[in-house]
Formats: structure tokens, C-alpha cells, sequence
């Protein structure tokens, strides 16, 4: 409260309005004051008023009620009428209009004193009755001038003149006092109305000023701060408002607004300025305008929204930059990898071919190699013949010459089939090498049957110089035969082996076709995925192309952000 009456000024509308309330506060409470003091002395006044005729009205009452007595009572004594005597009776027991006024001045607001006299006339009435009544005992006896002196006489005629004296004097009395009272009741009205008038004209003024303070100061004002907070609410900041500024309450408030209003333009043109930046990519922005009470908040979000933009699009540019190298290396390698992909391509399908003709070429040697088994096969059989024959030679001599031929076709045989057997092993010298590291094992046993057809053809050559010694010498013929003998069944066992390996030769040779198909088959999926490699080396490298293409794109962009 304290608080308060200090930041109020002389030009304050809270101390004016309470002073001008508390004004009209005084004017009312003494307005009302005066009002009840005039209802009360009005009340006092028709009291007092209403005392006053009551009591006089009673007064006068008892008095007419005493003097109809007596002039029933004299009438009665001076003409001795019964008319009289019931008017006097009626009076004193049925009317009884003294009783009445008696009751009725009891009841009113009498002083003792006035009573004192009161009570004397009431005495003095008393006194009077003995003498009524010997006044009418009197007339009743006919005695009408004993009855005329009671109530002619002087005592009765002074106790007359003594109660309407007395009554008057009370009377007198009474309204002397109960008019001062007025008087005073009156004077206390009529001051109180001036002062009511003057107090509610008073009233009246503070009402006037009220209400032109209220209008003047308050209403209009309002009206207007209303309709600025109206166009305040609808983003209207730039409207001027026509009050002054001054140590009011309208003018604090009107300040408060233009502060507001100039606050707020500030704030909103800052905001407006940082997001356009922002907009335009510059993030080195800070609010720097004076944010006050709870728009601190949005100067500290706002701060906290630039602080984690700008890491952001730090990070991002950073990202960017790596991606941009990143997808040059993945252009660079896509188009190493495709190049690379049509180059296994390339030798993939001269390795098919390669694999193609080894695989004929090995056909041939299968079938070859059959015929060889076949010849090798004939060649045993003829060795064994051979043997037989040379076993006969041994049990027989005599047929020497007749065999002589036989056994020169039979080694003209044998030395074809060394021809070739070592036209063979020179085929397969071929082959096992064109066949590589495969054919190491091939070249063993081709190089195994050249030293056997040569030894086959050093055989002939020793068979035809033994046939020749033979038919020189038939005494060297049996050691010779035996000699044969011994050589054929080395050649039989040789061509055994010869035959026995050439059937494995067979044998590999048919496995080497089924493993030279697989390879092929395998080789083909390969060429596939190499081909397939290639063209998704080939997009991926476009594709790789076109990406570094967007990241630099996007890089060109990320740098035109300030951070």
C-alpha cells in the first residue's frame, strides 16, 4: 500500500476519484445526517404540535364538560325541569366527557407542575359537587330559592371563575411551552433543510464532478486504451494514441503501451530481420534487442533456435564436404570397378573360348586315347601270340623258317604300332602341355610311353637282327629265341602296363571332360555375373556420377550458409 502511494502522483486519478469519492462521501453523510435530524425534529414538531391541541382540545373538554354541569345543575335549580337534572346525570355518569379528558392529559406529555394546577382545578370541581347536589335535593323539595343560592352563590360563582381562570392559565401555559418547542423543533427544521439543501446542492457538485471525471478522465480514456488494445490485438502496432503521458494512472498507462508498442515493433522487426537472415542462410545472427518480462523467453528460445541452426548446418556442411569427397572416391572406384568388370568380362569370355577348344581338344584325346587302349589291347594280344609262338620256337627249331615270316609281319606290326604309340605320346606331349599345370601328370605318362615305343621300336630292331641271325645261324637260333622269349614277355608285361595306364589316361581324361563341362557350365554363370557385374558397375558409376553431381549441388548450397 505504501508501495503504491509513492508511485501515485498529484496528476494521479486514483487519489483525485478518492478524493472527489470521499468528498461526496462527507456530503452524503452529512446530507443524511441533516436529513435524519430533519425527520426527527418533523417528527418532534407534529409530536409536540399534536401534544399541544390534544392537550388543549382537552383542556377545553374538561372545562366544557365542568360548564355543561353547571348549567344543568343551575338550569335545573332555577326551573326545576327533569330534562335538566338527566342532562346533568347523563353527563356525570354516561358521558363522563371530564373522565375522558382527564384520561386523555394523562396520556400527553404534562409536566408537574402543570399537573399541580391540574389537579387543583379537579379539586376545585370536587368542591363543587356537594353543592350540586344540595341544589337539586333543594329543587327536589320544592325549595327552588335554597337551589338557586347554592348554585348562584358567591362560593360557587368564584370557584367558577376560579377553575376557567386556572384552566385558562394551563391552557396558557401549556401552549407557551409546547410552542417554544415548536419554535425550536421549527428552527431545528428548517436550519437542518438549509442544510440538507445546501449539502445535497454540495452533493450535487461532487455528483457533477464525478461524472465529469468519470467521462472526462476515465470513460474516454478507457474508450480509447480499449480501442488501441483492440488494434493492438488485431498486430496493429503503428496507430497513434492521442492521451498524453503524464504521473496518472492513464498516463502510466498510455505510456506503458507506447512502450509496449515500441517494445514489441522492436522485437518483431529483429525477428523478422534474424529470420530473414536465417532465411537467406546467414546464421552469424544474435537478438540483441531488450526482451522484458516473459518475452525474455522467446529471446532465449530464439538464441537457442540460431545456436542449434547454426551447429547444424556446421555439421551439415561438414557432412556435406565429406560426402562430396566421399562420392568422388565412389565415382572414381565405380568407374575403376567398371572398367575393370568389362575388362574380366572380356577375359572371362576368352577364357570360355580357351575352355571351349580345351574341351574339344580333349574329346579328341578321349577318343584317341580309346583307340590307343584298342591298339595297346591288340598289341598285348599279339605279344601273347608272339610268346606262344616263341615257346614253340623253343620246343621246335625245325619251324624257325617257316615262322620267319610271320614273326617279320608281326614286328613289322609291332613296329607300327610303336609309330604309333609314339605319335601318341608325342600327341599327348602336345596336349598336357596346352593343358598346363592339369596336364603335368598326362606329360608323365606321355613321356613314359615315348621311352616305351622307343623301346618298342629298339625291340623291333633287336627282333629283326635276331630273325636275321636266325636265318644266318640256326645255331645261335634257339639262344636267341630264348632270348626273344625273355625280351617278348617284357614287352608283353610292358604293353600290359602300357595298356593299364593308358585306360587310366582314359579315365582321367573322361573325368577331365566331365570337370572341363562343369568348369565350362561354371565358367558361363560366371561370365553371367561378370556381365551383370559390369552393367551394374556401369549404372552404379552414372549413378555415382550423378550423385557427386547433386552433392556438389548441395555443397554449393550448404556454402552459402554463414556459420
Amino acid at each position: 500500500m505504501d508501495k503504491t502511494r509513492e508511485v501515485l502522483g498529484k496528476n494521479s486519478q486514483v487519489v483525485r476519484l478518492r478524493k472527489i469519492v470521499k468528498q461526496t462521501k462527507g456530503s452524503l453523510v452529512t446530507g443524511v445526517i441533516l436529513l435524519v435530524f430533519l425527520f426527527f425534529a418533523s417528527v418532534g414538531y407534529a409530536i409536540v404540535a399534536n401534544d399541544q391541541l390534544e392537550s388543549t382540545m382537552y383542556l377545553n373538554q374538561y372545562r366544557i364538560a365542568s360548564k355543561a354541569l353547571t348549567t344543568a345543575v343551575q338550569s335545573y335549580a332555577v326551573s326545576a325541569d327533569e330534562v335538566y337534572y338527566d342532562a346533568y346525570m347523563k353527563e356525570l355518569n354516561t358521558d363522563k366527557n371530564r373522565e375522558i379528558a382527564w384520561a386523555g392529559l394523562e396520556a400527553n406529555n404534562i409536566k408537574d407542575y402543570e399537573w399541580d394546577e391540574l389537579k387543583e382545578i379537579a379539586t376545585l370541581s370536587n368542591n363543587l359537587v356537594p353543592l350540586e347536589e344540595e341544589a337539586m335535593q333543594a329543587v327536589a323539595a320544592g325549595d327552588v330559592a335554597a337551589a338557586t343560592e347554592f348554585v348562584f352563590g358567591e362560593e360557587y360563582s368564584k370557584t367558577i371563575q376560579k377553575i376557567n381562570s386556572l384552566t385558562d392559565d394551563v391552557i396558557d401555559r401549556i401552549e407557551d411551552r409546547l410552542g417554544v418547542t415548536k419554535k425550536v423543533l421549527l428552527s431545528i427544521q428548517i436550519v437542518c433543510a438549509v442544510a440538507f439543501l445546501v449539502g445535497f446542492i454540495i452533493l450535487a457538485q461532487h455528483c457533477l464532478r464525478a461524472i465529469k471525471f468519470s467521462e472526462q478522465e476515465l470513460l474516454t480514456p478507457i474508450i480509447k486504451v480499449s480501442d488501441q488494445m483492440a488494434l493492438l490485438a488485431d498486430g496493429n502496432l503503428h496507430t497513434q494514441l492521442d492521451l498524453k503521458e503524464d504521473d496518472s494512472e492513464v498516463g502510466n498507462m498510455v505510456a506503458a503501451i507506447r512502450f509496449m508498442k515500441d517494445n514489441m515493433t522492436a522485437i518483431i522487426d529483429e525477428i523478422s530481420y534474424i529470420l530473414e537472415q536465417m532465411g537467406q542462410g546467414n546464421y552469424i545472427v544474435k537478438v540483441e534487442q531488450n526482451y522484458v518480462g516473459e518475452y525474455v523467453r522467446i529471446k532465449d528460445s530464439l538464441n537457442q533456435i540460431v545456436d542449434e541452426m547454426r551447429k547444424t548446418v556446421s555439421t551439415i556442411q561438414d557432412v556435406a564436404h565429406e560426402i562430396d569427397s566421399g562420392s568422388a572416391q565412389l565415382a572414381y572406384a565405380a568407374d575403376d570397378l567398371a572398367t575393370a568388370c568389362t575388362g574380366q568380362a572380356t577375359e572371362v569370355s576368352g577364357l570360355m573360348v580357351l575352355l571351349t577348344a580345351l574341351s574339344d581338344s580333349i574329346a579328341y584325346n578321349e577318343k584317341e586315347a580309346e583307340e590307343a587302349v584298342k591298339i595297346s589291347n591288340l598289341a598285348s594280344s599279339t605279344l601273347i601270340v608272339g610268346a606262344q609262338k616263341m615257346k614253340e620256337l623253343m620246343d621246335a627249331m625245325k619251324d624257325i623258317n617257316q615262322c620267319s615270316e610271320q614273326i617279320i609281319a608281326v614286328i613289322s606290326a609291332i613296329s607300327d604300332i610303336g609309330e604309333e604309340i609314339d605319335l601318341l605320346s608325342l600327341n599327348a606331349s602336345i596336349e598336357s602341355a596346352r593343358a598346363g599345370e592339369a596336364g603335368k601328370g598326362f606329360a608323365v605318362v606321355a613321356e613314359q610311353v615315348k621311352k616305351l615305343a622307343e623301346a618298342s621300336q629298339n625291340a623291333v630292331g633287336q627282333t629283326s637282327e635276331l630273325i636275321k641271325r636266325t636265318v644266318e645261324s640256326v645255331e645261335v637260333g634257339t639262344r636267341i629265341s630264348r632270348e626273344a622269349a625273355a625280351n617278348m614277355e617284357e614287352v608283353q608285361m610292358g604293353a600290359e602296363e602300357t595298356t593299364g595306364r593308358i585306360n587310366g589316361i582314359v579315365d582321367k581324361l573322361k573325368l577331365e571332360v566331365e570337370s572341363i563341362a562343369h568348369i565350362n557350365e561354371s565358367i558361363g554363370v560366371v561370365a553371367g555375373i561378370v556381365d551383370n557385374n559390369s552393367a551394374t558397375s556401369e549404372e552404379t558409376a552414372a549413378v555415382s556420377e550423378q550423385q557427386k553431381a547433386q552433392v556438389e549441388s548441395m555443397v554449393d548450397m550448404i556454402s552459402k550458409f554463414k556459420v
